[in-house]
């Protein structure tokens, strides 16, 4: 392709279409990953339900691994890690796994057969912080900047001003929200629920929207429209993935493999069934 051809893609708004997928009736998702240039610094965003534990205990290097459940989700989560933390993810919160050289990580919905609604979110490390300690950040809902405007009604779930962000837009049907990216920033919108117009394109439910650099886009509402909103400063650097590692290099990956095979990542035991009565309450 034509680097012309690629400065136009890169510079113009355009639909981006899901990859749905599904583990057992417990877990179903859709979820973004290409093209990798336009979501840069995030990695990978899956809009998911679940309403029974789908994943055995995992590794993650390389990234942070955040999940955000909506107001709307009928449960919370237990997210474990090898770190030696067990937490209630209640709905509006956020749990941030800032994975650097490597960390086991396991999540699972607090009451089996209800339903978890939310995003998993992974964001990209810089080149001098994928092998960082790892940590683990929370933010409760009433944590999080809230803002309002005729027909609209948002919250900042976590960053701005150049890191990594993630905004709940909700508009009302007939009413309109712009979007305004800094030069320096581009992102995404994935319409979670409802229908409208972002110029010529149509956004419904399950279709997510790309916001090239400096976009500065009107969202118009066809009937009330959620919204998740993601902007960044992109990195722009290599990126070699592996399966649960994002790394810099090959030469990355495969230390990866080897801090994780030999323990080096911590060690994270399937869940028992008296796991939640020890878990700790998002603050």
């Amino acid at each position: 392709m034509e680097l012309s051809t690629v400065a136009a893609i890169m510079s113009t708004p355009r639909l981006l279409q899901p990859q749905r997928h599904r583990i057992g009736a417990g877990f179903q998702a859709e979820g973004w990953r290409e093209p990798l240039a336009l979501l840069d610094p995030f990695i990978m965003v899956d809009h998911f339900r679940m309403s029974e534990a789908a994943f055995a205990p995992h590794p993650h290097a390389g990234f942070s691994a955040v999940t955000y459940l909506f107001d709307d989700s009928a449960t919370g989560l237990i997210s474990r890690d090898s770190l030696g933390g067990e937490y209630a993810i209640q709905p509006g919160g956020l749990h941030w796994t800032l994975a650097g050289r490597g960390v086991m990580h396991d999540e699972f919905p607090a009451e089996a057969g209800r339903e978890a609604h939310g995003l998993q979110i992974f964001v990209n490390l810089p080149a001098d912080q994928k092998l960082r300690a790892p940590e683990v950040r929370r933010i409760a809902p009433e944590q999080m900047a809230r803002r309002a405007g005729i027909g609209w009604q948002s919250v900042q779930v976590f960053g701005g001003a150049g890191e990594p962000a993630l905004t709940i837009v909700d508009i009302d049907a007939g009413a309109s929200f712009d979007i305004a990216l800094a030069d320096t920033e581009q992102g995404f919108a994935i319409a979670i629920q409802g229908s409208g117009q972002a110029g010529e394109l149509p956004l419904s439910t399950g279709r997510a929207l790309s916001l090239p650099q400096g976009s500065q886009i009107r969202l118009q509402a066809d009937e009330p429209l959620r919204l998740a909103c993601f902007s960044g400063r992109p990195l722009r650097e290599p990126v070699v993935r592996h399966g649960p590692f994002v790394m810099s290099d090959e030469g990355q990956i495969v230390a990866a493999l080897q801090r994780f095979q030999s323990g080096g990542m911590g060690r994270l035991s399937p869940r028992t069934t008296s796991s939640t009565d020890k878990k700790e309450t998002l603050s």
